[in-house]
C-alpha cells in the first residue's frame, strides 16, 4: 500500500470517530448539560477541532494566525458544522499530498518564541494519536454525565472494511 493511502484511510476512521464522539456528547440527558463536566467535553471536541484547523494552516503554508489550542465556552450546536468544514479542507489536503511529501517539514513557532521544525508524516501520526487520546476523556465525561457512549476504536471500524479480515467464524475467549 502507499504510504500516503495510509494517512488518508487513518482519517476517514477519524471522520468517522468523530461522528460518533459528537453523537455521544448529544446524547447526555439536558438535565445534564449544566454540569462542568459537559462545557469540559465541548472545549476537548473544540481542541480537537481546534487543532486540525491550526496544523493544517501551518502544514499548508497558509500563513495565518493560530488560534489559541483551546476554547473555554466551545457550543454543543457549533461543532458538527466545525467538524464538516475542517474534514473538508483536511480531505482535499490529503487528497493532494503525495508519499514524497510526507518527508517535508515545516516550521513553526511556540508562545515562548522556540522554533519547531517537525515532519509532515511526524505531524500526521501525532493527530491521529492526540485525537484517540482526547476521544478517550469525552467518552469518560459523557459516561459520567449519563450519556451514551461508543466504542471509537480502529479495529472496530476497520474490521469489516478490510477483506483481509475475513470472517468471524467463532466467539474468542468464550468457554
Amino acid at each position: 500500500m502507499i504510504l500516503i493511502t495510509r494517512y488518508r484511510e487513518l482519517y476517514d476512521y477519524e471522520c468517522s470517530a468523530n461522528a460518533q464522539l459528537l453523537t455521544m456528547i448529544e446524547s447526555v440527558p439536558e438535565i445534564s448539560r449544566t454540569d462542568p463536566r459537559f462545557q469540559r467535553s465541548l472545549n476537548l471536541c473544540a481542541h480537537l477541532a481546534l487543532g486540525r484547523e491550526n496544523w493544517l494552516s501551518v502544514m499548508a503554508a497558509e500563513r495565518r494566525e493560530l488560534a489559541t489550542w483551546f476554547e473555554a465556552d466551545a457550543t454543543l450546536e457549533s461543532l458538527r458544522p466545525r467538524f464538516a468544514a475542517l474534514e473538508k479542507r483536511w480531505g482535499a489536503y490529503l487528497a493532494a499530498l503525495t508519499d514524497d511529501q510526507l518527508e517535508d517539514t515545516f516550521t513553526f513557532m511556540e508562545g515562548n518564541g522556540v522554533t519547531y521544525r517537525v515532519l509532515i508524516e511526524g505531524q500526521l501520526i501525532q493527530l491521529n494519536g492526540h485525537a484517540c487520546y482526547h476521544r478517550g476523556q469525552v467518552a469518560l465525561l459523557v459516561d459520567m454525565l449519563g450519556g451514551t457512549t461508543v466504542d471509537t476504536d480502529y479495529i472496530d471500524w476497520i474490521y469489516f472494511r478490510d477483506l483481509r479480515y475475513g470472517e468471524v467464524t467463532e466467539a474468542v475467549g468464550e468457554g
